[in-house]
């Protein structure tokens, strides 16, 4: 009896495998398994942040995610774009809410004038890969890579 629950028991953590993991799972992940500490960049003599990501985040490193967030423009050039938990009144920049709440976005080069013709603030559903950042001071701590837009929420 116990040889066949290990065996359910495997065949049901290999079907799990290569799931693309949702919304809430992420942002949870994201809030709640990494600690920030802010530390001086001598080469950019500010205080920016330096991520220690927990064993869940690590485990989720470099597979496919499924967030959906507020979309905000990066840049005046138009190919910086980020993913927000937040509207841009409350976003990171704005109104002091931590870097864990923003992604750096990546997006696919067929997939670009899908996400310039975005607005800000507009609601959106992703899916890319997840990169972990805590040495790259130029990027956020959260990269999706391969960003695919996947539809317009409100």
């Amino acid at each position: 009896m116990k040889f066949i629950g290990v065996i359910l028991f495997c065949i049901l953590s290999f079907n799990s495998i290569g799931q693309t993991l949702d919304n809430d799972t992420v942002w949870d992940l994201f809030l709640n398994d990494v600690k920030v500490k802010y530390r001086l960049s001598l080469k950019y003599q500010a205080m920016l942040p330096k991520a220690k990501f927990g064993d869940k985040l690590e485990e989720i490193n470099g597979k496919e995610i499924a967030i959906e967030g507020f979309y905000l423009p990066g840049d005046m050039t138009g190919y910086i774009f980020v993913l927000s938990r937040a509207p841009s009144s409350m976003c990171f920049f704005c109104s002091g809410a931590g870097i864990e709440t923003i992604v750096e976005m990546n997006i696919k080069k067929d997939e670009m004038d899908k996400f310039r013709k975005l607005k800000t603030d507009d609601y959106i559903a992703i899916k890319g890969k997840l990169r972990l950042n805590n040495t790259d001071e130029e990027h956020l701590i959260y990269i999706v890579d391969d960003v695919e837009f996947v539809r317009k929420i409100k």
